[in-house]
């Protein structure tokens, strides 16, 4: 009797875990009292793997060269060279702050000096303009006498700057 009912138990719990028959999921059954609304846009995702790999393709075409020599307008002369940052130096003509002043101080200097590149900077809360991109203090010290008669409080600080060595070859 023991067995029996163990036996019996059993045969309920393989017959519990057996397989059922299921729809595949391409194979959903709609029962008939349903209708599904689509919306057309979705139509377009069927389509833009393909569509991004043109955009792709048409942007790496418009891709320029890294190095090529730029000519002048009348086609004889050729411009090459360089542009690299450097460790260097740079003098502060403005630090404070009311930005209109500092916005004040980089005109003047820009009208004064337009040879020069000045930089505005914020870190709370102060403003900075720094001015010129030296690599040798030496250079800095000779453009901080001249410009420290229209900036009197202004001075030498080494920063990270920007190199310009380009060529002009016939």
């Amino acid at each position: 009797m023991k067995y029996f009912f163990s036996i019996l138990l059993s045969l309920f719990y393989i017959t519990g875990f057996s397989q059922t028959e299921t729809p595949n999921e391409d194979s959903i059954q709609i029962p008939q009292n349903i209708q599904i609304f689509k919306d057309p846009r979705l139509d377009i995702l069927d389509t833009r793997p393909p569509l991004m790999a043109k955009i792709e393709a048409e942007e790496k075409a418009k891709i320029i060269p890294v190095y090529k020599p730029i000519v002048s307008m009348d086609g004889k002369k050729k411009v090459t060279g360089s542009i690299y940052t450097t460790k260097g130096f740079r003098i502060i003509i403005y630090n404070g702050p009311d930005r209109a002043l500092a916005m004040k101080a980089k005109n003047n200097f820009s009208k004064a000096f337009a040879d020069y590149r000045s930089y505005m900077s914020y870190n709370v809360p102060s403003y900075k303009i720094k001015v010129g991109d030296f690599e040798e203090r030496k250079d800095a010290s000779e453009f901080l006498r001249k410009v420290s008669r229209m900036f009197p409080s202004s001075f030498i600080v080494p920063d990270i700057i920007t190199v310009k060595n380009i060529n002009v070859s016939e």
